[in-house]
């Protein structure tokens, strides 16, 4: 990880995100192991498995996330008429983010993400009335979608953290397929990102995310969408990176101060092809949108990869 700060309103902001510095002159790639751990959720017997092929496709999701534009280098990412790079979805995002400084100091910047794939690990779900169900899919009624309280998924994600013996500087990837995490007051997750400490100083980041049918829940989402979003938000907020107040934009009903380059933008996808398939990335704000900076350090003086913003956000009232 490198670490920065930004000034607003004679206020310090200190961050920390994933990689190197790319205002050091000659900032080159940093390689970021990756875990992807496939997940099976069982419910009495009835199995929710990346091993299932998406609604109208006819291959497994876990094959579709591996050769995704999150992991595979092959993809020519262009903001406006600016190609920001040849390379993965996070890396282009995060060179877009910082483009003044990478195309003038560090125009061989990188942060790539290595992925390796483990074993399936079967969750046991204990199923009551409440979260731990399933439940009806809108998208596709032969599937369905696995409800699952949050907090006892976080739970059975930390402990598979132990289990499997994930070195803190892995990145855990936890992919399910059609699976919705409820938290205690309320909502939906199709994703998430957290950290905790391992002692010694350590940090052990990491991730879950849902590949999903498209409109599932009737929001707007189509399969790794929901995971651009999260892995976009762990490269620039992977411990939490306080900014200043924004909100009533994107999933965010009221105020929120912290690093989410996904949140503002919940919805906002585009599309990129691939031979033999078409996949939906999610739309991220950049940095210079939360530090309210002007001009942005953004390519083309942007404030998202779809040049959502005008200009920052108002304070958060």
């Amino acid at each position: 990880m490198w670490a920065g700060f930004f000034i607003f309103a004679n206020t310090r902001f200190n961050f920390t995100m994933v990689g190197s510095d790319p205002t050091i002159r000659g900032a080159g790639t940093t390689n970021v192991p990756v875990w992807i751990i496939p997940l099976a959720f069982n419910y009495n017997g009835a199995v929710v498995t990346t091993r299932n092929a998406a609604c109208n496709d006819n291959v497994s999701v876990l094959t579709r996330v591996q050769n995704s534009p999150l992991f595979t280098t092959n993809v020519t990412w262009v903001e406006g008429q600016t190609v920001v790079g040849v390379t993965q979805f996070t890396d282009a995002f995060q060179r877009a983010n910082f483009w003044s400084i990478v195309s003038s100091t560090s125009p061989n910047y990188h942060v790539i993400l290595n992925p390796v794939t483990l074993a399936e690990q079967t969750i046991v779900v204990p199923v009551d009335n409440g979260s731990n169900r399933l439940v009806n899919n809108n998208a596709c009624p032969q599937q369905p979608i696995g409800s699952i309280d949050f907090n006892f998924l976080d739970n059975q994600l930390r402990q598979l953290i132990f289990n499997l013996g994930v070195p803190a500087n892995v990145l855990p990837l936890f992919l399910a397929y059609d699976m919705v995490a409820v938290p205690a007051g309320g909502g939906a997750a199709l994703g998430y990102h957290s950290a905790f400490g391992k002692g010694n100083g350590l940090i052990q980041t990491y991730s879950f995310g849902s590949y999903v049918d498209a409109g599932l829940l009737g929001f707007n989402v189509a399969d790794i969408s929901i995971l651009s979003h999260e892995l976009g938000e762990w490269m620039d907020d992977p411990v939490n990176n306080p900014v200043p107040p924004w909100g009533h934009i994107g999933q965010v009903t009221g105020c929120q101060a912290n690093l989410e380059v996904g949140d503002p933008l919940t919805g906002s996808n585009s599309i990129v092809t691939t031979p033999g398939f078409n996949y939906h990335v999610q739309d991220l704000a950049f940095f210079s949108w939360f530090a309210r900076q002007s001009p942005s350090l953004g390519v083309n003086g942007w404030y998202s990869t779809l040049n959502a913003f005008a200009s920052p956000p108002p304070i958060c009232q």
